[in-house]
């Protein structure tokens, strides 16, 4: 880009597929840090159009391709022998949108084999000096990314607060169960498609295997999530019933208005007894086959526990159990009972859905008599 007052600097530049892939077999998900997403498999149709485009018209590839936007802190350029400029150095290199592209080559080559030595993507380089980076590069990744469907949540993923959730979540074993040796860990997916990157960059099919035994599928989350188990715990069921983006976006200015401190090992520790509340919840009350509203009911159940017992259930045990007691499973069914009457008669005959999203429900639900629920051993 010509010289200007903008305070970045900017190339278009043209990278041999090769090049890409190998970089991406070297640096993994570190690549797409700043991305607001990792990648999605080829499940989507931009992602499958990108696949076939690799196997069956490679030299296509340019022309069919929106190619990558890339950001870096510094570049090094060198003069070539036709009279061009070539890239001799990038200094943290971050694929910003193309991460779908990126991945897609590495995949093909690694799944099917194929021959990318004849393809080539077109790159926007963006340098930006690191004390502008974090100011900068999230709004280059929020206006570059519109090829895949990205929701509201996805432009939180390099928000201090969750990287370090994801690091806690990285490193964190959770106590092993059923008098097993096995420890598992808790997955964080801070990008959207991270805990899928993560299973198939594994090499073999034992070690893709040995992958999700630490890391099951019913013990990943994602940022939604963990908004859903907060905000629930915080006594907002009106809240968390607007649905999971309204929900998460009001967490998040939540966050920002708390000025919250960085996430240590007992927020962590605790945040994953509440998920494993929050499941379990899930499944108690799927069994009751109430015919619907089973989020609002949860939710609300949840929050009428909090409530009453002024946040008093005991969070460690649940971790270090990694399950709910007998007793504990059996009041969240009484409190759910209670709650799914209070919710599905709601005044001047108005839908429930929408009944759930007012305050002036969870009031409702906070009226419930304790003596309703009946043998349920809660402490007011």
């Amino acid at each position: 880009m010509p010289e200007s007052q903008a305070d970045y600097r900017a190339y278009v530049a043209i990278i041999p597929g090769e090049i890409l892939c190998k970089i991406y077999a070297k640096y993994g998900s570190r690549l797409l840090e700043r991305n607001v997403r990792s990648f999605l498999q080829a499940k989507g149709n931009v992602n499958k159009g990108i696949r076939q485009t690799i196997l069956r018209e490679p030299h296509r590839f340019l022309a069919y391709n929106n190619g990558i936007s890339a950001t870096a802190e510094a570049v090094k350029l060198v003069d070539l022998p036709n009279g061009g400029k070539g890239i001799a150095e990038i200094r943290d290199l971050q694929i910003v949108n193309g991460g779908q592209t990126t991945a897609s080559l590495y995949q093909s080559v690694r799944k099917d084999k194929a021959d990318i030595s004849g393809i080539y993507v077109q790159t926007k380089l963006t340098v930006v000096d690191r004390d502008r980076m974090d100011k900068i590069v999230p709004l280059i990744s929020r206006y570059a990314n519109n090829q895949n469907k990205v929701n509201e949540a996805d432009f939180s993923a390099n928000d201090p607060f969750h990287i370090r959730i994801e690091e806690l979540s990285r490193t964190i074993w959770a106590p092993a169960v059923d008098g097993t040796q096995r420890q598992t860990r808790w997955f964080y997916e801070r990008a959207r498609g991270q805990y899928a990157d993560a299973k198939t960059r594994e090499s073999t099919p034992a070690k893709q295997k040995a992958f999700t035994l630490t890391h099951p599928n019913t013990q990943k989350f994602t940022k939604t999530d963990l908004a859903k188990f907060e905000y629930t715990w915080d006594q907002l069921p009106h809240v968390v019933s607007l649905g999971a983006q309204k929900n998460f976006a009001k967490f998040t200015v939540g966050l920002i208005e708390k000025s919250h401190s960085e996430p240590d090992e007992t927020y962590f520790t605790h945040l994953i007894a509440k998920a494993i509340l929050f499941k379990s919840t899930e499944k108690i009350v799927q069994s009751e086959k109430f015919g619907g509203y089973r989020a609002n009911i949860v939710t609300y159940t949840l929050a009428y526990l909090s409530n009453k017992t002024q946040q008093g259930v005991d969070l460690n045990q649940i971790w270090k159990k990694q399950s709910l007691t007998l007793s504990l499973q059996q009041v969240i069914r009484m409190i759910s009972r209670e709650v799914h009457r209070v919710i599905t008669k709601p005044p001047d005959c108005r839908n429930v859905t929408e009944w759930c999203k007012k305050e002036s429900c969870w009031k409702a639900i906070q009226g419930i008599s304790t003596e309703a629920v009946k043998g349920s051993c809660l402490t007011i």
